[in-house]
C-alpha cells in the first residue's frame, strides 16, 4: 500500500510539492492570525463551584473583584499627613475621572486602617475596570497612569496574568534566540549535508504552519490558550526532526542498493520508513488524546493544537518529503561535509555486525538481569521523590523577584499586617431580589453561620457592614437610602437582583492546610431555605482544580495507554511488545517526575536554574509532561520496533533482530533526541517557574528514554522473553493477520556499502 504510495509521489512529485507550497502558504497567511483570538487562563472546571461563583459574580456584579493594586509610596510623607494626602486626592480623581475604571476603593475612601503600611509611608489603590477587555484596556491604560510626587508601582491578578504573558514571549524569543543556530549545526552534523539539514526544517515549518491554522478554526468553536502556539511549535519541529531523520536516512540506505532507480527507492523506504512515520504519527497523536478529556480549556486546547502538530508533521513526511527525496535523488548528498567532519556510516546490514550499538547490544543481552535489576532500580530511585509531592496552581511566585507585579505582592504581605491570610469570597444566589425581607433575614442567618466557622476573622455582606445595625436597620435603610447613604452605598456593589456577595478574611495563607478546612467547613454549612451559596477565593479554586484533575487523570491515562497499546499491536502483531513498552515508558517516566519534585519542589538546583521555589509543583504539568513525553517514548519505541521486526520477519531470530534493529536506529534516535533536548530544554533558560519544568521535564525524559530505556532496557527485556515477544493469542493474531498493517520486508542487502547518514 504505501509501496504504491511512493510511487505515485514519485511520479506526480513536482505537482505534489507545488500544491502543498501553495497549501501552506494559505495556512500560515490564516494561522498566523490566531494570536489575536488566544486566551488567558483556562485552568478553572467550567462545572468547579468556584468557577460557578466567578462567572455568576462577572455576570450580575459586574465582577465586584479587583483587577489592579496600586502601591503608592511616599519616603518623605506620611499617608495622613496632608503632603501625603493632597497627591493621592489629585491621583484618586484622575482615576475616577476615567471610564475604563468602575470603581477605586483607598483609604481616603474607607478610613481603614489596614490600608496603611506599618512605616506609614505607604498606602494601595484598588481598581476594578469596567470589561469585558481588561487586559487590553490596561495596557492602555496603565502608561497615562502618573504622579509627579508619589512613586506607583502596579500589581494585581490583572497585571500579573499580563507580565506573566509578556516574561513568557520574552523568554521563547530568547530561547529561539539561543537554540536556532545550535540546532542548525546540529541538524547539518547529523544528516550530513546542507540539503539533507533544510528538508526537516521545510517539515518542521509546513507542520508549525499547518497547526496554526487549525488552532485559528478552533478558536471559533472553543477557547484557545496562549500556551498552544507553544507545544505547536516544540512538537512541530521535534517530530518534523525525527520523520526526515527516519526517512532520509532510509532513503539513503535503499538509494545505496542502486543510485539509479530513485523510484524504486522511494517505493522501498515508504513500504518501511514511512509505515514507521505513519503508525509513529498514529501513536503520538492518540497518545495525546488523554488531554481533551480535562475540561479546562488550558490542557484542551494544548491537547488540541499537539495532535494537529502530530498529524501536519506526519502528512508532511508522507508527502512533501518523499516528493522532495525524489527531485533531489543523488543530489540529497550534496553540499556534504564529510570533509569537514568524519561523518561517512555504513549502512548496517545482514554481514555487517561489528557496529557499536550491535556490540552494545549483544553485551547487554549476554547479562539481561544485570542490566535490568540495576537500571529500574536506579530509575524507581530516581522517581521516588514523587511519593512527597505537593502541586499548586501558577501565581504571582511563577514571576521573578523583581517582577513589578511580584513586588506589590510581597510588599502586602510584609509592610500590611491587617492583609495577611487570604481572602475568600461566598456568591449567594437567592429565591427573589437579594433585598428582600425574607432574604436579608436568611442571610443574617448564613452570615452567623459562616461567622462561627473557626479561622474567619471578619465577614462583609449586605447585613455586616456597621456592627452597631440590627437586621431591622438594614432593611429600613435598603428601603429607604436616605436613612444612612454610606450602608446603602453598599447595595449596588454587593448585590444586584437574586445575586449578592459576601467576602471574608482567614487567619491563613492561601492554599495552606487550614484554609483549605475553612474552604472545606463552609462548604458543607447547611444554609436557610431560599439562598444557595458558592464559595469562591484562591483557595477554593485551587482545590476545585486539583479536584477535578485527580477524577480525570485515571480515565485520561487509560485512554492514553489502551489507544498506544492497540496501535503497536496493529503494527507489530503482539501483545507483549506493547505492554513491554508502556510498562517501561512508566518507569522511565517516574524518574523524570521524582527529577522534577527534587529540582522544583525542593529546589535543589534553584541557583543552577535562577529560580524561586514555591514548594509546590504546577498541578497541570506532570499532565502535559506525561502525555506529551509519553507520545514522544512511542515515537522513539516504534522507530526501534520497526527495525527489529522487519529483521525478525526475515530472520526468525530474535537475538540477532534486536541487534539488528539497535545498530541501524541507535544512533538515529540518540541524534533525534539530542536535537529535541536542546529544543524543549531551552525552556529551561524562562524565567517563568511552571515554563521551566515543562523544558526541564520533557528534556529529562527524552534523555532518560533515548539511553536507559531504548539502549539498554529494551535489548535486554526482548532477550529474556526471546519468541514471547512476538506472542498474541491465536484470535488476535488471526485479526492482525487481516486489518494490522504491514508489508513485506523491503530485501536485505548482503552487500555492506558505505552509506552518508
Amino acid at each position: 500500500m504505501l509501496a504504491a504510495f511512493g510511487g505515485g509521489i514519485y511520479r506526480a512529485r513536482w505537482v505534489v510539492l507545488i500544491v502543498v507550497l501553495l497549501a501552506v502558504v494559505g495556512a500560515a497567511l490564516y494561522g498566523l492570525g490566531v494570536f489575536s483570538a488566544l486566551k488567558s487562563g483556562g485552568f478553572q472546571d467550567p462545572a468547579a463551584q468556584s468557577t460557578q461563583a466567578i462567572n455568576l459574580q462577572n455576570r450580575q456584579l459586574n465582577s465586584a473583584s479587583t483587577d489592579v493594586v496600586i502601591l503608592v509610596n511616599d519616603s518623605a510623607a506620611l499617608v495622613n499627613e496632608p503632603a501625603f494626602d493632597q497627591a493621592a486626592q489629585i491621583l484618586i480623581h484622575s482615576l475616577q475621572a476615567r471610564p475604563e475604571i468602575a470603581a477605586v476603593t483607598t483609604y481616603y475612601s474607607t478610613h481603614s486602617a489596614s490600608f496603611i503600611s506599618k512605616d506609614g509611608h505607604e498606602t494601595f489603590f484598588l481598581l476594578r475596570l469596567t470589561g469585558p477587555d481588561k487586559a487590553a484596556q490596561w495596557a492602555t491604560l496603565q502608561p497615562t497612569i502618573t504622579s509627579p510626587d508619589l512613586h506607583l508601582t502596579f500589581g494585581g491578578n490583572l497585571v500579573v496574568n499580563q507580565q506573566i504573558n509578556s516574561q513568557i514571549g520574552a523568554d521563547l524569543a530568547r530561547a529561539e534566540t539561543l537554540t536556532f543556530p545550535i540546532v542548525a549545526v546540529l541538524l547539518i552534523i547529523v544528516f550530513g549535508g546542507l540539503v539533507a539539514a533544510g528538508l526537516p526544517l521545510l517539515v518542521g515549518g509546513i507542520a508549525i504552519f499547518g497547526a496554526f491554522a487549525i488552532l485559528r478554526v478552533l478558536t471559533n468553536f472553543t477557547d484557545v490558550s496562549i500556551y498552544a502556539t507553544n507545544v505547536v511549535t516544540l512538537i512541530g519541529l521535534g517530530l518534523a526532526i525525527d520523520y526526515a531523520l527516519f526517512i532520509v536516512t532510509r532513503f539513503r540506505e535503499e538509494l545505496a542498493r542502486d543510485e539509479q532507480d530513485v523510484q524504486g527507492a522511494l517505493r522501498r523506504t515508504m513500504m518501511t520508513a514511512g509505515r514507521t512515520v505513519l503508525f509513529s504519527g498514529l501513536t503520538v497523536g492518540t497518545s495525546l488524546i488523554g488531554l481533551l478529556l480535562f475540561p479546562e480549556y488550558f490542557l484542551r486546547s494544548l491537547g488540541l493544537g499537539a495532535i494537529g502538530a502530530v498529524l501536519v508533521a506526519m502528512l508532511a513526511a508522507l508527502t512533501v518529503l518523499p516528493a522532495m527525496l525524489g527531485i533531489l535523488g543523488r543530489r540529497i548528498n550534496a553540499l556534504s561535509v564529510q570533509r569537514l567532519i568524519r561523518r561517512n556510516r555504513p549502512a548496517v546490514t545482514v554481514a555487517d555486525q561489528h557496529g557499536g550499538w550491535y556490540r552494545l547490544s549483544q553485551f547487554v543481552m549476554r547479562r539481561p538481569l544485570l542490566v535490568i535489576i540495576p537500571i529500574v532500580a536506579l530509575l524507581l530511585t530516581l522517581g521516588s521523590p514523587f511519593l512527597h509531592a505537593t502541586f499548586s496552581s501558577p501565581d504571582v511566585r511563577v514571576l521573578p523577584v523583581t517582577a513589578p507585579g511580584r513586588v506589590v505582592s510581597d510588599r502586602l504581605i510584609q509592610d500590611f499586617p491587617q492583609q495577611n491570610g487570604s481572602q475568600a469570597s461566598i456568591v449567594v444566589q437567592t429565591t427573589g431580589d437579594a433585598l428582600s425581607s425574607t432574604n436579608l433575614a436568611n442571610l443574617a442567618v448564613y452570615v452567623q453561620q459562616v461567622q462561627a466557622v473557626e479561622h474567619v476573622t471578619s465577614v462583609q455582606s449586605l447585613v455586616s457592614i456597621d456592627p452597631q445595625l440590627t437586621l431591622a436597620d438594614y432593611e429600613h435603610i435598603y428601603a429607604n437610602p436616605s436613612l444612612n447613604p454610606q450602608v446603602a452605598s453598599f447595595a449596588p456593589r454587593l448585590a444586584n437582583g437574586d445575586v449578592t456577595l459576601m467576602t471574608l478574611r482567614v487567619d491563613a495563607a492561601d492554599n495552606s492546610d487550614t484554609a483549605q478546612t475553612v474552604v472545606r467547613h463552609l462548604r458543607a454549612l447547611v444554609p436557610p431555605s431560599g439562598i444557595t451559596p458558592l464559595v469562591d477565593g484562591q483557595t477554593a479554586y485551587q482545590m476545585d482544580l486539583f479536584s477535578n484533575l485527580l477524577a480525570v487523570i485515571p480515565a485520561a491515562a487509560l485512554v492514553i495507554v489502551l489507544a498506544t497499546f492497540v496501535l503497536l499491536f496493529f503494527m507489530t502483531g503482539s501483545v507483549i511488545v506493547p505492554l513491554k513498552a508502556v510498562v517501561l515508558n512508566v518507569i522511565s517516566l517516574s524518574a523524570t517526575f521524582g527529577a522534577l519534585v527534587f529540582i522544583f519542589q525542593d529546589g535543589h538546583l534553584a541557583n543552577l536554574l535562577g529560580f524561586e521555589s514555591t514548594g509546590n509543583l504546577d498541578s497541570t504539568q506532570p499532565i502535559l509532561i506525561f502525555a506529551i513525553a509519553f507520545g514522544l517514548s512511542m515515537d522513539y519505541e516504534v522507530f526501534l520496533l520497526s527495525r527489529i521486526k522487519e529483521q525478525f520477519d526475515a530472520t526468525g531470530d530474535n537475538t540477532h533482530s534486536v541487534a539488528t534493529g539497535l545498530q541501524r536506529t541507535g544512533w538515529l534516535i540518540t541524534s533525534a533526541a539530542v536535537l529535541l533536548a536542546v529544543v524543549v530544554g531551552a525552556f529551561a533558560t524562562s524565567r517563568i517557574i511552571f515554563i521551566q519544568e515543562i523544558g526541564v521535564g520533557l528534556a529529562l525524559a527524552v534523555i532518560i528514554d533515548a539511553t536507559l530505556v531504548r539502549a539498554l532496557l529494551v535489548p535486554a527485556t526482548m532477550r529474556l522473553l526471546g519468541k514471547w515477544n512476538w506472542w498474541a493469542p491465536a484470535p488476535l493474531h488471526w485479526l492482525w493477520q487481516r486489518i494490522g498493517l504491514h508489508e513485506a520486508p523491503a530485501p536485505l542487502s548482503t552487500t555492506p556499502r558505505d552509506v552518508a547518514p
